[in-house]
């Protein structure tokens, strides 16, 4: 495994630059729709290239999945895992609310994850049992216990629509990008984030963050989260919860 003590300010150096790529890309930006109806733009094009073309070098037998790019398998040394620009329409649109997402997994561990967030500002790193930092600062715990009606949680409004019976907990706040509500709930910004709609590119490092800032990671039934599940190019099965610790909300979806 790789020393990530040594080998992780390079990593973050690379996000951080794949992040100032994407801000001078807005320069001219070119936008396409997807067929799933989701934006394209030539800044996430060249992001994603720019991450294929560093990542070898700090592991040169990983494999990249990458989703303007597509998906290969996992190879000796993991796989990287690389949401170029979480938040297109965001970024499309003019909006800070949108950041690139890059993280290593190897089989069911998510062994390192950084987002850079650049128009606010901040980066958010993280490796198995090293903690969680926001420009370099170790974050605090996140506090235990319930989530409390006027705390406010990421989550999209189809929710209710999906789960008609569903007390959500919070006051639901929608941000358009997976990484802007981890990093939140991480910075304790957001008390906590629901999730049905990502894949593993949107979701490791943000995960990684959040755990190692003490969250509680699974899904809404109280099944627990498995990383390997989603190493084959299929999205999230049910609700995902990101809460804190000890926070006693199950349901039943």
């Amino acid at each position: 495994m790789a020393d990530w003590s040594s080998l992780h300010p390079s990593f973050v150096a690379l996000v951080e630059s794949a992040g100032r790529l994407a801000q001078e890309c807005k320069e001219g930006l070119e936008v396409r729709t997807k067929p799933d109806g989701s934006l394209q733009t030539t800044g996430d094009r060249a992001v994603e290239r720019f991450l294929r073309e560093g990542l070898p070098a700090l592991v040169p037998d990983a494999g990249i999945w990458g989703e303007e790019e597509g998906y290969e398998p996992e190879g000796p040394g993991g796989l990287w895992v690389v949401d170029p620009i979480d938040g297109t329409s965001n970024y499309v649109y003019g909006s800070p609310l949108w950041g690139v997402s890059v993280a290593l997994v190897r089989g069911s561990e998510i062994v390192a994850g950084v987002v850079a967030l650049p128009d606010l500002g901040e980066t958010y790193e993280a490796f198995a049992g090293g903690g969680a930092r926001r420009n370099g600062v170790t974050l605090p715990p996140i506090p235990p216990g319930p989530v409390q009606p006027v705390e406010l949680v990421g989550r999209h409004s189809r929710l209710r629509v999906l789960y008609p019976t569903v007390t959500w907990p919070g006051k639901g706040r929608y941000n358009g990008s997976f990484v802007i509500e981890a990093c939140w709930v991480a910075s304790q910004r957001l008390r906590g984030l629901i999730d049905d709609n990502c894949k593993l590119y949107d979701l490791a490092a943000g995960l990684l963050i959040c755990r190692e800032a003490g969250a509680d990671v699974r899904y809404a039934d109280g099944e627990p989260f498995l990383v390997e599940e989603l190493t084959v190019d299929v999205g999230l099965p049910r609700p995902l919860l990101v809460f804190p610790p000890n926070s006693g909300f199950y349901a039943d979806v």
